[in-house]
């Protein structure tokens, strides 16, 4: 936090009538310690009975004079303390004679080297000399005044440069000193001030839009530092860690991260952001996980195969957004074939940020080499598969037809994107959920309203061109079937149970309905221009499709 000062320079007249200086810095900290700007400082002598206010930013205010009138009734030698002191490269002083004679003036620095040297002023009358000193460089200085065999010395602190280093002589007369000021500074007033009156100082701070006060009340003999101790605390920003990046797939990964401190104010939202270049912002995309302190988890979608993001944690609060570390990663790529635990292979493609394999699956064993037996009952609790038609012939085609307790493989229902459930999959693929499956029915639908792929039905773009029956339903897969598959997804009609065969196909996902009791199936008809979504019993048999994780 920057360091703000309101300094304040009293210029008063001593009992003696000798000129004295008193300077009082004031600054403020909040309840942490830290250093906040003052508004404003009321500074009121109730032995005078007058008051003064001082603003942000640094301000010299010059109360009372010295000058001649300080030496008229005074028959010694002396050397005013220059004013003001500190100063800013330029201040003034007075000198009494007690006699006519040469003045010598010098100037050293604490080192004990002359800046500047014996300048004789000569001869000068018995009286007040009203002097002006210019310095180049900041340092504490000692000036010294001879005349006769009388010697004085003062102490001076300079601040800043006037570009030379020189002593000149302004005459006799009365003395209006120097009005300092310090980044557009209040300049001079004529209040008075005597060392010893009693003084208040009141210090104002607007922290977090509300205003602290502190005061000091006390008879001012010397100069002093008051440092305005308030309450409160500025609000800062969030303190915030990024979590390792986990679970990283073809289009998606899971990061999070932990806000640690809220910055003094509730942080209403947090989350990660991502993108392709360094230190993302949430251009390409941001999660928002609830709000507060704490550890938090983000799954991060719609991202591009074998492509290389970052991400960072965020936190907003009142004050702004803060940003963890970065992290970057890598997202797997659609490689262009998969094998599963029988040696099938099969060849995949993507579909917007999908990778789908492009053939039925055709396994007859889980991932773990476990065996799925083969029959065509009716079963809700026994997982079997099924030759398309009857017929293994069929199989290298068609692939085979399962129910859906041979899909799952056990695994629980899902309806998350991505599903989470590999199921009858190879590793590193899983079973779609519904809404995968709707986000590659959009992506098709899309791609045909843009003109990316051939205009023509969803049915039509994902039907294979061989294999469906003849239909006078246009737009249709069996109405015109060498105009199929411009999305290249090639659904062969591999019917069910031995029924359907060549007229149509239903591809299971890992969502239920009814209560649990039914599955939610995505199907195609020779005959008709939509993709269906219907529902139907677990025993029911389908044909699979595998997505990669």
């Amino acid at each position: 936090m920057k360091r703000i000062s309101l300094i304040l320079m009293l210029l008063t007249l001593c009992v003696n009538l000798f000129a004295q200086s008193v300077t009082l810095t004031f600054t403020g900290r909040d309840v942490k310690n830290q250093y906040v700007k003052l508004h404003r400082v009321a500074i009121t002598n109730l032995t005078q009975n007058w008051q003064e206010t001082i603003y942000y930013p640094d301000t010299i205010l010059i109360m009372g004079g010295t000058g001649i009138n300080d030496f008229e009734n005074s028959k010694e030698f002396r050397l005013s303390q220059n004013v003001p002191n500190p100063f800013e490269g330029v201040t003034d002083f007075e000198l009494q004679t007690i006699e006519n004679g040469n003045v010598i003036l010098e100037m050293m620095d604490m080192n004990g080297r002359v800046v500047v040297g014996a300048n004789n002023y000569s001869p000068l009358p018995a009286g007040t000399h009203h002097f002006r000193v210019t310095l180049s460089t900041a340092g504490t200085y000692l000036l010294t005044a001879r005349c006769g065999n009388n010697t004085a010395t003062i102490k001076m602190v300079n601040n800043s440069s006037a570009g030379e280093n020189a002593i000149t002589y302004l005459g006799e007369g009365k003395f209006y000193p120097l009005t300092a000021t310090l980044k557009g500074g209040k300049g001079q007033t004529d209040r008075p001030f005597t060392v010893g009156d009693k003084m208040k100082y009141v210090g104002y701070a607007f922290i977090n839009d509300m205003e602290y006060t502190q005061t000091f009340e006390q008879n001012q003999t010397m100069s002093e530092d008051f440092v305005f101790s308030f309450e409160g605390a500025p609000y800062t920003l969030p303190t915030v860690m990024t979590t390792e990046v986990s679970d990283i797939t073809m289009n998606s990964a899971v990061c999070g991260g932990y806000v640690i401190e809220d910055g003094g104010i509730d942080v209403t939202v947090r989350g990660v952001c991502w993108g392709t270049s360094p230190e993302p912002t949430g251009n390409e995309g941001r999660t928002a996980d609830s709000s507060g302190i704490g550890e938090f988890t983000s799954r991060i979608t719609g991202l591009t195969e074998n492509t290389i993001y970052y991400v960072r944690a965020y936190a907003i609060n009142r004050v702004g957004t803060a940003y963890g570390e970065e992290k970057s990663f890598k997202t797997k790529p659609c490689e262009k074939t998969v094998t599963d635990y029988d040696n099938n292979t099969y060849n995949t493609m993507v579909i917007g940020n999908q990778c789908w394999m492009k053939e039925n699956l055709r396994t007859t064993k889980y991932a773990d080499g476990t065996p799925i037996e083969q029959d065509n009952s009716t079963s809700t609790t026994v997982g079997y598969w099924y030759y398309p038609n009857n017929n293994e012939s069929n199989k290298e085609t068609y692939g085979l037809l399962y129910n859906w307790q041979a899909v799952m493989g056990n695994a629980s229902p899902s309806n998350s994107n991505p599903s989470g459930v590999q199921g009858i999959c190879p590793t590193g693929w899983h079973v779609p959920s519904d809404d995968e499956w709707q986000d590659m029915i959009n992506t098709v639908e899309y791609q045909i309203q843009t003109g990316e792929i051939a205009r023509t039905t969803v049915a039509q773009a994902l039907a294979s061109i061989e294999g469906w029956k003849k239909s006078s339903v246009r737009s249709s897969p069996g109405y015109e079937p060498s105009t199929n598959n411009a999305s290249g997804f090639g659904a062969l009609p591999a019917g069910r149970h031995g029924s359907g065969f060549g007229e149509e196909t239903f591809f299971c996902s890992t969502t239920v309905s009814g209560g649990g009791n039914s599955v939610l199936y995505r199907g195609l008809s020779y005959t008709s221009i939509i993709v269906t979504r219907n529902n139907f019993t677990k025993d029911f048999f389908f044909s699979v499709r595998c997505l990669r994780d």
